[in-house]
């Protein structure tokens, strides 16, 4: 579906993108991760068509000129958290119907699509007001709208949920779930919430300074580069003996005994049975490390934090 083969990309004495490649299968929920600065929203944006790359080439379908390309331009969608598609001084309507336009939907499919969309983001009484005038969660929601109306094979999607509240970016994830699972679009998504990232997206490419240095399922990066999990028992009376437990660390302070441990090595719940056989638990608490505990670790192995 889409291929970046060798692609980089200087803008004014900084190589912001150097000598990328990846492949991403249709379908695939693919999230681009990195620090500020790492040539996310560059590399998004020549994926797009905004920019070209300066050297290397990046094909979506069979199109590696995607400007030259309608039909290929047809099947893409972007949404940035920075950059509005919608017409500030007119009302939200216009900008829906020239999205109509643009992409050729019929007049009833585009009735019926509209419909639905801004009932799922509530956005049905913004349609006749001005953009400037509605607030910046309606905007984000009017983004999104905008961008699945016609219903894009490639959905982009660049800090997408920026002036979201919880319950509206809980929506919004159901419905990229959906997406997924009904198999209809290809999903390449960046964000700094790294929470968002692990559920939504299959796998991952990290990028650090124009290059990219992890590429694999979120699954894989957690089983190789995750932290050690821990968990605390607080204890009613004696501690019980550690020897056999094949734990990186763990240590005794007053009634808690911490441990530390590689998931790997051990199973949580040997763990668990191990000290409940021999103690009087009163309380346990399992932290486990999540894809944000993860990346910091990359970084603080590259010497960065």
């Amino acid at each position: 579906m889409i291929v970046v083969k060798n692609v980089s990309k200087t803008l004014g004495n900084k190589k912001v993108v150097d000598n990328i490649s990846f492949h991403i299968a249709p379908f695939e929920c693919a999230g681009i991760i990195g620090k500020n600065g790492a040539g996310k929203t560059t590399l998004l944006n020549m994926m797009s068509g905004i920019l070209k790359a300066d050297c290397g080439f990046i094909r979506i379908s069979d199109c590696k000129d995607t400007l030259k390309d309608y039909a290929t331009l047809k099947k893409l969608a972007y949404v940035s958290g920075t950059k509005s598609q919608l017409w500030s001084d007119m009302k939200l309507i216009y900008s829906f119907d020239n999205c109509r336009k643009m992409y050729g939907m019929g007049k009833h499919d585009f009735t019926v699509r509209l419909g639905m969309l801004t009932d799922i983001f509530d956005i049905k009484d913004c349609l006749y007001k001005s953009v400037h005038h509605l607030s910046l969660g309606q905007k984000a929601r009017s983004e999104l709208v905008y961008a699945l109306l016609p219903e894009p094979e490639i959905l982009f999607l660049d800090e997408a949920m920026i002036g979201l509240d919880v319950s509206v970016k809980e929506r919004v994830m159901s419905v990229i779930n959906e997406l997924k699972e009904n198999r209809k679009t290809t999903i390449i998504y960046t964000s700094h919430n790294l929470v968002e990232v692990e559920k939504l997206c299959d796998r991952i490419i990290l990028i650090d300074n124009g290059t990219s240095i992890y590429d694999g399922s979120v699954e894989e990066i957690m089983k190789e580069f995750a932290p050690e999990y821990s968990i605390d028992f607080e204890i009613d009376g004696a501690f019980p003996d550690m020897e056999d437990l094949p734990v990186e660390k763990y240590v005794m302070d007053n009634n808690i005994l911490s441990i530390k441990f590689q998931k790997q090595k051990v199973e949580t719940a040997a763990i668990i049975r191990h000290i409940t056989d021999r103690c009087v638990i009163k309380n346990i608490k399992l932290r486990e490390p999540n894809l944000e505990d993860t990346i910091k670790k990359i970084y603080e192995g590259k010497g960065q934090i």
